[in-house]
C-alpha cells in the first residue's frame, strides 16, 4: 500500500523527463510536434498514455502551460494514474539538463492520484525515479493535493496551499495545509535531496502544527533510496490532542482511543513497513486520567501494526480504565494501571495488568492479574465473564471516611468510636471475573487509639455487591486484656446490611458504644464477659441470644440476658438483670442507706419511646418488688415512674452503712443548696407501700409514701401511715423555683399513742395516753439557720388520758399537805387533757393558750420559743379543782433551749416538780419537725426561790 503513491510519483517524473529530452532533440520543429512526441513517448517506454487539455509549449525561455495533464492506464476500464489542473513549468534548459537550478518555478491548480490495487507489482528502480527530484525548479506551487483510493483501510490526507521554495542552502523550503479527521493543520519542512553515486537521499525536517488544537509533530530525519530499496529513519517528537488521530493515521481501523498524546521514539522502515519505538508516550485526559508507555508499534505490507507496548498510568474514575464501576464510583477518587499491550492496532491484547486503585480514606488496593490476554475492544465482556486470578493488597487510612461515604455509618458513629481515627491494611487472593469475583484475605489489621483489629475473610463480589460469605473478626484492646472475637457473615459489606455474627466478649469495655449512643449511665459500668448474635438487615441493628456478665463499681457482677436492636440511635431492649454477686467495697460506692441486697431481678422492656422495669429485691429481710415505667425521647428521659410495695420493711436493712456521725455536726450540715442541681429536668414520681413497718423506734402500718419531681419543686404529695393504732398524714413542698426557696410542710396526726411517739423521738419518758396534732409551717433558705428566722405557720397539739411517771404533780399544785404526807410516794401524774395552739412568725412560736386539766387540778399557760435565739420563755398557773381558797403557785421554764431553768415558788423549794412533765408539750412539738430541745430530761430539777 506504501508503495502505490511513490510508484505513481517517479512514474510521472520519469515521463516528464523523457518528454524534455524529446522536446530538446526536436527544439526545431514546432510546439506541437514535441507534445505529439511526448506523447508517443510515454505510451512507447511507459504503460501509460499522456493526454494535455489546451496544451501550449514554448522554447525560449522554456515554459509549458495546460489546462489539463491525465496520464491513464492502456485499460480505458481503469482510472487515471494522474491528472492535474491549470500546470504552468517554466525553467532554462540548460539547468534542467546540468542539474545546477538557480530559477523556474512549477504551478498547479490542483493535482489528484488515483490509487489503484492492481498496480504492478514489479520491483521499480527507486533510486533512478527519484534521482530527477534534484533537479525541481526553485519554486513549486499547488493549490490542492488529492489522493483517491479504493482501499477502504487507507487514511487519506488532503493537502492544500503547498509551497516549496529553494533557500539559500540549496533545500527546500516547503509548506503546506492537510485535513487530518476534519481539523485543519500546517505542515512546515526543509528538505534537502543529495546524490550520491549508487545512493540517493532526501534530508527532512518537518513539523505538522495543528491550527485548531494543541497538536504539534515533529520528524527529523532522512529517506534513502538504493536500486528498488527505499528506507527512512525519523526521530519523532509530538503531542496530539486527540490520540485517535494519531493512530488512525498509522492504521485506519486502529482502536478509538480517547485523550491527549505525546509521543518520542524513532520512526524506521521501507517500502514493506515500518517501525516505531517508542522511548516514552504518554496520554491524558485533563485531571481524569494520565498514561505513559514505552514500547514498539511495527507494520509489515499489507498486515495491521503490531503492538509490543508496557504501559502505566492514572485515572480518576475506575470507568475510565476499566467499563465497569458499580458500586466502587462513589469511592474511588484515582487509579493507576500497568498493562503490558501486544496484538495490533485494530485487536489490541492486555497480556498482564496490575491495578492500583485510590479512594477515600486514604484508601489504597493493589491487584496483580496474571492471565490470558483480552482484547481491548472486548474488554467489557470478557470481563464479565473471563476468570482471572489476581493477588490483592492495600491500605486505608482513614476508616471513618470511608464508610461516612459508602453510607455504612453515621458522622455521629464514626467519631463517637473514633473510626476517624483507624487504619487498616490487609492481602489476600483474587478469582473471577467482574460479574463474580472471590477473594480470599488472609491478614487484614487494623490500628484503632485502642484497639487493634485481625481478621480473615471469604469476599464475593456478585452483581455490584460486595459480601462476606465467612468472616473471622477479632477486637482487641492494645494495653489490656480485652477481646471481641465475631464470627458469621455479611450480605453487603459496603454498606453493612445483612449482618450475621456471633460475638464473643471478653472483659470488654461498654465505654465505647455509651459514649457512641451518648448514654451516661449513672455508675460505673466495667467490663463484660458474655455472647451474643449480632444482626443487621436494613437500617436496624439487632442483638439476639444476649448472654453475659457486667461488672460495676468495680465489685457489682450483673447477670444479663434477652434481646435489643439501635435503629438511628433508638434502643429497643427485652432484657433480664441478676445480681449474682457484690463486694462490700462496691455496694458502699453506691453510698445507700442500706445493706446489699441477697437478690436482685430486673425484667426491662426499652422501646424508642418509653421504659418498663419490673424488679424483685430483698434486702436483709425486706422483700420489694417495683415497677418503673418512663417517658423516652432518643435516649432520653421525659418521665419517670417508681412504684415500690413491701409487705414488711425492716428499717434495720436500711440504717445507714456509714460511722454514726455527730448531731450537731449533721445538723450544721444541713443544706438544700444545690438542689436544682441534684433533681432530675425530668418529672418524676416515687411511691412506697408497706403493710408494716418493723424496727427500733418505730411503730408504723399502712405506710403509703409518694414523692413527686419536677420543674424545680419536690413535693411529698402523701405521707400516710397508722402509727401504734394512730393516724398519721403529712404533706409537704420545696419549691426551688423561687429564691430563697420555699419549705412548706403540713399534717395532722389522730391520737396517736403517746408512749410509742416519745420513745420514737428520743424524748426518753415513761408515758401513756393519746396524742393528737394538726398545723402547717412554712419557711425560706436552704440551710437551718435560715429555716429557724423564717419560720411562720401554726400548729395545734392536744394530749388525752396521759400518764406520767414521777411525782403527783396535781396533788402538789391542789393541796400541799397531803402531798407531803402522801404524795411524795406517788410516782405519777395523770393528764386528763392538754392542749396548746401556737402561733409561728419569724422563727417565734407563741401561745396564750395553754390548758392542763388533771384529776385534781386546771392549769393555764403562756409559752414562747424563740428558734433563731435558741430561748424559750413557759409558764403555768395551775388551780386545785377541790378547794375554794387557792395556793397561789407558778412554775416557769425560761432560758436557753438546750439547758432551761425550771423555778417555782419557796413553797415547793426542793421538792420534785416533776419538771419533765411541764415540758413535755413543748419539747414534743419541736422534736415532731426536727427541731431541736432540752438536751438532758432526766438531770435533776434546779429551782429558785420566787
Amino acid at each position: 500500500m506504501a508503495l502505490t503513491p511513490l510508484r505513481i510519483l517517479l512514474t510521472l517524473t520519469l515521463t516528464l523527463i523523457v518528454t524534455l529530452a524529446m522536446a530538446a532533440a526536436v527544439f526545431w520543429v514546432s510546439p506541437d510536434l514535441a507534445i505529439r512526441a511526448l506523447q508517443s513517448a510515454t505510451a512507447s517506454f511507459t504503460p501509460y498514455k499522456l493526454n494535455f487539455g489546451n496544451p501550449k509549449l514554448q522554447w525560449s525561455p522554456f515554459e509549458f502551460q495546460t489546462e489539463l495533464l491525465l496520464l491513464n492506464y492502456d485499460d480505458p476500464s481503469r482510472p487515471p494514474v494522474v491528472s492535474l489542473q491549470a500546470v504552468e513549468f517554466a525553467m532554462p534548459l540548460q539547468e534542467l539538463f546540468s542539474g545546477n537550478i538557480s530559477g523556474g518555478y512549477f504551478e498547479a491548480k490542483n493535482v489528484t492520484y488515483y490509487l489503484d490495487n492492481e498496480d504492478s507489482k514489479e520491483p521499480i528502480d527507486i533510486e533512478a525515479l527519484l534521482a530527477p527530484l534534484s533537479r525541481l525548479p526553485n519554486r513549486i506551487d499547488l493549490q490542492s493535493v488529492h489522493l483517491i483510493s479504493r482501499n477502504e483501510s487507507l487514511w487519506i490526507f488532503p493537502l492544500y496551499d503547498v509551497h516549496a521554495d529553494r533557500n539559500e542552502a540549496g533545500s527546500m523550503d516547503i509548506t503546506a495545509g492537510l485535513d487530518v479527521a476534519e481539523r485543519k493543520v500546517e505542515l512546515a519542512a526543509e528538505a534537502n535531496w543529495v546524490s550520491r553515486e549508487g545512493h540517493h537521499r532526501l534530508e527532512v525536517d518537518s513539523v505538522f502544527t495543528g491550527l485548531e488544537e494543541d497538536s504539534r509533530l515533529q520528524a527529523t530525519g532522512y529517506v534513502d533510496a538504493i536500486d528498488t530499496e527505499l528506507s527512512y529513519e525519523l526521530a519523532v517528537n509530538g503531542r496530539y490532542e486527540r490520540v485517535s488521530d494519531f493512530l488512525r493515521a498509522l492504521d485506519g481501523d486502529a482502536y478509538p482511543f480517547a485523550g491527549n498524546l505525546t509521543v518520542e521514539g524513532i520512526l524506521e522502515g521501507g517500502l514493506k513497513g515500518y517501525t516505531l519505538t517508542l522511548d516514552e508516550i504518554g496520554l491524558s485526559e485533563g485531571d481524569v486520567y494520565m498514561f505513559s508507555a514505552e514500547g514498539q508499534i511495527t507494520q509489515n505490507g499489507s498486515e495491521h501494526a503490531s503492538l509490543d507496548i508496557n504501559a502505566q498510568g492514572s485515572a480518576k474514575e475506575i470507568n475510565e480504565l476499566l467499563p465497569h464501576s458499580g458500586a466502587f464510583s462513589a469511592l474511588l477518587q484515582r487509579s493507576e494501571i500497568e498493562i503490558a499491550v501486544q496484538g495490533t492496532l485494530d485487536e489490541p491484547l492486555i497480556q498482564r495488568a496490575a491495578l492500583v486503585l485510590y479512594g477515600v480514606g486514604d484508601t489504597r488496593i493493589s491487584l496483580v492479574t496474571q492471565s490470558k490476554a483480552l482484547r481491548l475492544n472486548e474488554l467489557d465482556s470478557i470481563l464479565n465473564t473471563e476468570t482471572a486470578s489476581a493477588t490483592i493488597e492495600g491500605t486505608v487510612g482513614n476508616l471513618g471516611e470511608l464508610l461516612l461515604v459508602a453510607g455504612a455509618a453515621s458522622k455521629d458513629a464514626v467519631h463517637g468510636a473514633r473510626l476517624n481515627e483507624t487504619s487498616a491494611s490487609f492481602q489476600g487472593k483474587a478469582r473471577g471475573n467482574m460479574q463474580e469475583l472471590r477473594i480470599d484475605l488472609e491478614g487484614l489489621r487494623g490500628t484503632h487509639p485502642i484497639y487493634d483489629l485481625e481478621s480473615t475473610a471469604k469476599l464475593l463480589w456478585h452483581q455490584n455487591v460486595l459480601s462476606a460469605p465467612q468472616l473471622d473478626l477479632r477486637i482487641s484492646h492494645s494495653e489490656q486484656a480485652e477481646q471481641v472475637h465475631a464470627r458469621g457473615a455479611v450480605a453487603d459489606v459496603l454498606q453493612a446490611r445483612g449482618v450475621a455474627l456471633e460475638l464473643e466478649l471478653d472483659n470488654v469495655s461498654p465505654s465505647p458504644l455509651l459514649d457512641l449512643l451518648s448514654i451516661a449511665p449513672p455508675i460505673e459500668i466495667g467490663a463484660v464477659d458474655g455472647s451474643a448474635l449480632l444482626l443487621r438487615g436494613g437500617d436496624t441493628l439487632r442483638l439476639r441470644e444476649v448472654e453475659a456478665r457486667v461488672q460495676a463499681l468495680r465489685g457489682l457482677i450483673i447477670e444479663l440476658s434477652g434481646q435489643g436492636a439501635i435503629f438511628e440511635k433508638e434502643i429497643t431492649a427485652d432484657l433480664q438483670l441478676n445480681l449474682i454477686d457484690t463486694t462490700e467495697n462496691a455496694w458502699a460506692a453506691l453510698s445507700l442507706p442500706m445493706g446489699a441486697p441477697k437478690k436482685f431481678e430486673t425484667t426491662v422492656r426499652l422501646r424508642p419511646t418509653y421504659l418498663t422495669a419490673l424488679s424483685d429485691v430483698l434486702i436483709g429481710d425486706t422483700q420489694i418488688q417495683s415497677v418503673v415505667t418512663g417517658d423516652i425521647d432518643r435516649l432520653t428521659l421525659d418521665r419517670l415512674s417508681v412504684d415500690l410495695y413491701t409487705p414488711n420493711l425492716h428499717l434495720d436493712d436500711f440504717a445507714s452503712q456509714s460511722t454514726e456521725a455527730d448531731p450537731a455536726a449533721v445538723k450544721s450540715s444541713l443544706s438544700l443548696k444545690g438542689l436544682n442541681d441534684v433533681l432530675p429536668e425530668f418529672p418524676t414520681s416515687t411511691t412506697l407501700r408497706s403493710r408494716k413497718v418493723t424496727g427500733p423506734l418505730t411503730q408504723l402500718e399502712d405506710l403509703s409514701v409518694a414523692i413527686d419531681t419536677g420543674a424545680g419543686r419536690l413535693t411529698l404529695r402523701e405521707f400516710d401511715a397508722r402509727y401504734a393504732g394512730g393516724e398519721l398524714i403529712l404533706r409537704g413542698n420545696i419549691d426551688s423555683t423561687i429564691d430563697p426557696l420555699a419549705v412548706s410542710l403540713a399534717g395532722r396526726g389522730i391520737r396517736v399513742p403517746l408512749g410509742a411517739v416519745t420513745e420514737d423521738l428520743g424524748l426518753q419518758q415513761n408515758v401513756s395516753g393519746a396524742f393528737s396534732f394538726q398545723g402547717g409551717l412554712v419557711t425560706r433558705g436552704v440551710a437551718q439557720k435560715d429555716w429557724e428566722g423564717n419560720l411562720q405557720g401554726r400548729l395545734s397539739t392536744a394530749l388525752s388520758d396521759v400518764t406520767v411517771s414521777g411525782a403527783a404533780y396535781d396533788l402538789l399544785m391542789s393541796n400541799l399537805l397531803a402531798w407531803l404526807v402522801k404524795g411524795a410516794g406517788e410516782k405519777t401524774t395523770t393528764f386528763d387533757c392538754t392542749m396548746a395552739q401556737f402561733d409561728i412568725a419569724e422563727g417565734v412560736a407563741r401561745s396564750d393558750s395553754i390548758y392542763i386539766e388533771t384529776p385534781r387540778m386546771l392549769a393555764t399557760g403562756k409559752a414562747s420559743i424563740d428558734l433563731p435565739r435558741s430561748k424559750i420563755d413557759v409558764r403555768i398557773e395551775p388551780r386545785s379543782k377541790s378547794r375554794a381558797i387557792q395556793f397561789p403557785s407558778a412554775i416557769r421554764i425560761v432560758g436557753d433551749l438546750k439547758d432551761p431553768k425550771v423555778s417555782a415558788s419557796a413553797l415547793q423549794a426542793g421538792a420534785d416538780l416533776s419538771a419533765q412533765a411541764l415540758l413535755l408539750l413543748p419539747s414534743l412539738t419541736l422534736k415532731i419537725f426536727g427541731l431541736d430541745g432540752p438536751d438532758d430530761q432526766n438531770r435533776p430539777c434546779e429551782t429558785k426561790a420566787s
